[in-house]
């Protein structure tokens, strides 16, 4: 937990890091942690299958953002400090009702792998 949140300080504190994605993968990483915390209320409400839905989908995404991250020429340990950042972003952006991208669109971004 402490490593969790040494890393959204870091994350936090070099938000240009996020910047410098392309829009693509911005939209990719931020559906990835929409889900993942979808997962997490889905689960917290009972509903294990609609959990284990969103984990998969959080998971998929997350593997296809972080090898677009490196692609782009981030290093792993960037690539770390930015998907706890887009995790911090998502989770402020849904309870504040303020998402960056229409959550309702994110599984297309899984097209036939869903």
């Amino acid at each position: 937990m402490k490593r969790f949140i040494a890393l959204i300080v870091i994350a936090l504190a070099t938000p240009t890091l996020a910047q410098t994605v392309s829009p693509e993968t911005d939209r990719i990483l931020w559906c990835a942690s929409a889900f993942y915390w979808l997962a997490g209320s889905a689960g917290d409400s009972g509903d294990d299958e609609e959990s284990k839905m969103y984990d998969r989908w959080a998971t998929r995404l997350m593997e296809v953002g972080s090898a677009a991250l490196f692609a782009e020429g981030f290093k792993p340990d960037t690539i770390e400090q930015m998907i706890a950042s887009y995790d911090e972003k998502a989770l402020v952006e849904l309870a504040d009702n303020t998402p960056s991208y229409d959550v309702m669109t994110c599984p297309d971004l899984l097209g036939d792998w869903r």
